[in-house]
This record gives structure tokens, C-alpha cells and sequence, in this order.
């Protein structure tokens, strides 16, 4: 992008985490922006900071795992700003676990808002960055998208989706001499957000069963989830800061660079598996990623 500017901005998931810091970072570039979140509380509190940088800001109450509500969105933006040139599909959850130990809701809740809320953004909004010119769309994947982490089934499935859908709409794009859209994919490590308490908006038809009081190996099990969850939240308070993973996607937009990875590091990971795939080995995790389990 040349200048981001008087334009608009929508970011999704933009309450907290990196979604406000994007709605910030957008805000400082100069460009007025519409926060898209599902809690009313933390919205309506990032909005009144981004409009203090001096832009237009406007709080939608947003659902991305629901259609209607991301058209909503779309429709609301063109409403007040009569465009839009920069959209942010960021919103996202986590949830761990074993596959063998997850339950059909559990999968439905993760790959509804991280997958399909991805597609909703993408078919509301295209059409109107199409129309814009010199537009972009990033949606945010994770590294989990790059290469599967254990004990992240559904979060793994839904990121490797968002990464296959950008690139697909890269690849489109580039053939298309009618449209002035650039696109990236983010793909984060481990970053200080809320994600690991995700399951505050979980919505309560997609709320797991219980199940009789476990025993024996069951126990067992249980404690190793708990274990594994109080460590990816520890590891998440150790992350990098929001703020950071902001300005590199913003320098990606302005550069209209695809690939935006918040620690470039882990690419040695990432060859571990593409090598493996290469080769026709067996998929095994690097020991970088099982001490990290601990």
C-alpha cells in the first residue's frame, strides 16, 4: 500500500491482543478504523483509545462464526465510510487437548470462529476492497498453521485452513488485472494475548458435556491437559508483545508481502517438517517444541 492514510481500516477481534494493537497500529498510520468484537465492554473501551489517536473509530458488535453478523460488519463500514481499504480478519480461540479426548463442540467452536470467520470476512469484504484499489486483507493463521503442535487438533486444522485459503486468494489475485488487493497471512508464535481464557465467550450450546468423575488413567489424563493448559498460559505471558506483531503487519501491508511470521525463528521448525514431508519421513517433533511442552 502506498499510504494508509484517510483510509479505513477493519479489524476483527480488535477488543484486546493483537487485534487492538492492530486497530491502534492503524490509527497512528492515520487511518480511521472499525473494531469488530464479540465482548461489548473491552470494545467499547478499544474504541474510545483509537479515537483519542485523532481518527473516526466505530465499535461493531461481532460474531465472525456467524454470517450474517460479519455481513452486518460489512454493511455497517460502507454505511459510515462509504469504503473500506484494509481488512483484518484476527479474531480467533484456542482450546487444548488430546484429539482421542475432544468432543464434537469442541471442534465446531474453534474451527467455526477461527476458520469459517476467516471465509466470512473474506466473502463479505472482498468484493469491497476489489472496488476500493491499492486495498489489502491479512487474516491471521497462527504457526500451528505452518506445522502441527501436539495436544492442538482443532486449532491446528483451523490455521492450516486460514494459510491454504490466503495463499489460494494470493495466487487468484496476482491473475487478476482488475483488482488492486494485496494479501497476507499471519502467522504468529507465542504472544501476550488473551487466548488462553477464550473460553469465557464460548457460547453455551458448544460447551463440553460432562463427564462421570474421572479415575484411574482418566485421571491421569486430565492432569496432563490441566498441565498442558497452565503452560501454554504461563508461556503466553512470556510473549511477545501485541504491539510488535502490529508493526510487522503493517510493514507487510505497505511492502505487499504475503508471509508476516512474528518470530522467524521457528522457521527451523517449520523446515523440520517441510524436510520431513520432502523426504517421506514420518512426522516427528523437533526437541525445541517437546522441552517447550514441559
Amino acid at each position: 500500500m502506498e499510504t494508509m492514510q484517510g483510509r479505513v481500516a477493519v479489524v476483527t477481534g480488535a477488543a484486546s491482543g493483537i487485534g487492538k494493537a492492530l486497530a491502534l497500529g492503524f490509527a497512528g498510520e492515520g487511518a480511521n478504523v472499525v473494531l469488530a468484537d464479540i465482548e461489548e465492554g473491552p470494545l467499547r473501551e478499544a474504541e474510545a483509545e483509537v479515537a483519542s489517536h485523532g481518527v473516526d473509530a466505530l465499535g461493531v458488535i461481532t460474531n465472525v462464526a456467524d454470517a450474517d453478523s460479519v455481513g452486518a460488519l460489512a454493511q455497517a463500514t460502507i454505511d459510515r465510510f462509504g469504503a473500506v481499504h484494509m481488512v483484518c480478519n484476527n479474531a480467533g480461540v484456542g482450546g487444548g487437548g488430546l484429539i482421542r479426548n475432544q468432543q464434537l463442540v469442541d471442534w465446531k467452536w474453534v474451527v467455526d470462529v477461527c476458520l469459517w470467520g476467516v471465509i466470512h470476512g473474506v466473502h463479505h469484504f472482498l468484493p469491497h476492497l476489489i472496488e476500493a484499489e491499492d486495498s489489502h486483507i491479512v487474516s491471521t493463521a497462527s504457526v500451528a498453521g505452518l506445522m502441527s503442535v501436539p495436544g492442538l487438533g482443532p486449532y491446528n486444522a483451523a490455521k492450516y485452513g486460514v494459510v491454504a485459503i490466503m495463499e489460494t486468494l494470493h495466487l487468484e489475485l496476482q491473475r487478476d488485472k482488475n483488482a488492486d488487493v494485496g494479501v497476507s497471512v499471519l502467522c504468529p508464535g507465542v504472544v501476550r494475548t488473551n487466548i488462553a481464557t477464550a473460553q469465557r465467550n464460548r457460547p453455551e450450546e458448544l460447551r463440553r458435556q460432562r463427564r462421570e468423575r474421572p479415575t484411574g488413567k482418566a485421571r491421569t489424563e486430565t492432569a496432563d491437559a490441566r498441565r498442558r493448559n497452565a503452560n501454554i498460559a504461563a508461556a503466553l505471558e512470556r510473549g511477545m508483545d501485541p504491539s510488535e506483531v502490529a508493526a510487522k503487519v503493517i510493514e507487510a501491508m505497505y511492502e505487499r508481502r504475503f508471509w508476516v511470521l512474528s518470530h522467524p525463528e521457528l522457521l527451523a521448525d517449520v523446515n523440520h517438517r517441510n524436510q520431513q514431508l520432502a523426504n517421506l519421513e514420518n512426522p516427528t517433533v523437533r526437541a525445541s517444541f517437546t522441552d517447550a511442552e514441559q
